[in-house]
């Protein structure tokens, strides 16, 4: 009995530590005379396999309004979403999960 929980417990805590899967965050704006909600149009990443990667989400709003966002987190990044394409993604419906992608933790 104690062999299983200990199995069980070790796989556990590997599976939580291997990989994790991410999207680019909802981003608002606020301004003195309104609030705006951005929409998410495109994801590139840089240096996806070292530990510098970064994804950077682009997001579009009204007039010339634009942001752009990092993600770092220190590991390497594979792309997992159906938008992909080598290293960009672009969604122009504004759907972040085509853009998704995956992380290995430390």
């Amino acid at each position: 009995m104690k062999l299983k929980v200990v199995t069980s417990l070790v796989i556990s805590l590997n599976m939580m530590s291997s990989t994790y899967a991410a999207t680019c965050p909802t981003i608002s704006v606020s301004r003195s005379q309104d609030a705006e909600d951005l929409s998410f149009t495109s994801a590139l990443v840089k240096d996806k396999n070292t530990s510098k990667s970064v994804v950077i989400c682009r997001y579009e709003g009204k007039d010339d309004l634009g942001v752009s966002a990092g993600y770092r987190n220190g590991t390497p990044i594979s792309t997992t979403g159906s938008g992909w394409t080598g290293n960009e993604c672009t969604a122009a419906d504004g759907d972040v999960n085509k853009c998704a992608f995956q992380g290995k933790k430390k």
